[in-house]
């Protein structure tokens, strides 16, 4: 076999997005006090290219800040003070916010910059923890708790068509913003509020429209990493939502060393989100030190879904359930803990 590299040389880089052609990777200084982090872009053509690069101010918050549309333009949400996705500056991101568009024809030898025209600025929700996603025409973003105890402050969503130059839309919610998904072609916006977890639907068409709350009572995030959501439409109006959780108030950073308790489904019925059940763990927290499994490197509670089939991974446990009409019901269920092995002297 035979491997090729392309290198580049510059500032830290620790936030990157591959789109279908390229790998870009942002680099910035550390922004101190409130001068704005001094940045540039990097992108990779993935045919083997050379690289080309433009110089930016400020910094996006993780890799969903990014989108390469189809019309041969780069979409980044930054914040003035932004430090990347290195561990904990995500979650810490202070400063003006902005919408940069540049076309990626604008992307030279590194020495041109983006042009203040190509920075639209756009309302800063107050808190941390910034969620951000681009979901169809539109890109979404809001504050939540999600690393820390809930608060359950209520909030902004934030919606802005990123293909046109109309005004940041707030979309006021009864809870915070600690995810944001997407849900066929509208979304589902997931956060605390109180003792209990709430679901709002929100409609994506000219305009984003709040259409649809669900509570569960006394529960949480068991996982707030992107891959522990799950949607798996079944036509464009419905579908079957999976997400892990656990009890009332348990702070987020508690799952980089505990398992969930279970993982819940939601069907949506145009926008309607209803209860059909939820898969338990019975086996509780397990720790093998990262040998066979590792809770805080990826995080191990997911929802899958395989063809008609649906399951709960939840640390070592696997269960399968089935959907039956308006519940889900536990078929079966296997556990590949490590087994204590006794040893006898002789």
């Amino acid at each position: 076999m035979e491997c090729q590299a392309t290198a580049v040389m510059g500032p830290p880089g620790r936030v990157f997005y591959v789109s279908g052609q390229s790998v870009y990777v942002w680099t910035n200084t550390y922004a101190r006090g409130s001068t704005p982090a001094r940045s540039a872009v990097f992108r990779i053509p993935l045919d083997g290219s050379a690289p080309t690069a433009l110089k930016t101010a400020g910094a996006p918050i993780d890799q969903f800040s990014f989108l390469e549309s189809e019309d041969q333009h780069l979409n980044v949400l930054v914040r003035a003070q932004g430090r990347g996705d290195a561990m904990w500056a995500a979650e810490g991101s202070r400063g003006d916010t902005a919408l940069l568009r540049v076309p990626l024809a604008s992307f030279s030898d590194g020495r041109d910059g983006a042009p203040v025209e190509a920075y639209k600025r756009l309302p800063h929700p107050a808190g941390y923890t910034l969620q951000n996603r681009y979901i169809g025409n539109f890109l979404l973003y809001g504050a939540g708790d999600s690393w820390g105890r809930p608060k359950g402050e209520m909030q902004n969503l934030y919606a802005v068509r990123w293909d046109n130059n109309s005004a940041a839309q707030a979309v006021p919610l009864t809870h915070s913003v600690d995810r944001i998904e997407a849900m066929g072609q509208d979304a589902v916006i997931v956060g605390t509020q109180g003792r209990d977890l709430h679901f709002s639907s929100v409609e994506l068409k000219q305009q984003a429209a709040f259409a649809h709350l669900y509570t569960r009572k006394d529960a949480a995030q068991g996982e707030t990493r992107s891959h522990g959501f799950f949607y798996k439409p079944a036509s464009e109006q419905e579908g079957v939502v999976g997400l892990p959780i656990v009890g009332a108030g348990r702070p987020g950073y508690h799952q980089l060393h505990q398992e969930s308790a279970a993982v819940l489904y939601l069907k949506n019925s145009s926008l309607k989100l209803t209860e059909l059940g939820a898969l338990e763990s019975k086996a509780g927290n397990v720790n093998d030190g990262c040998r066979a499994s590792c809770v805080d490197w990826y995080g191990n509670s997911r929802p899958l879904f395989l063809k008609n089939r649906v399951f709960a991974l939840m640390g070592y446990e696997l269960v399968e359930g089935r959907i039956a009409g308006e519940n889900i019901s536990e078929v079966r269920r296997i556990n590949y803990a490590p087994q204590t092995r006794v040893g006898i002297a002789k």
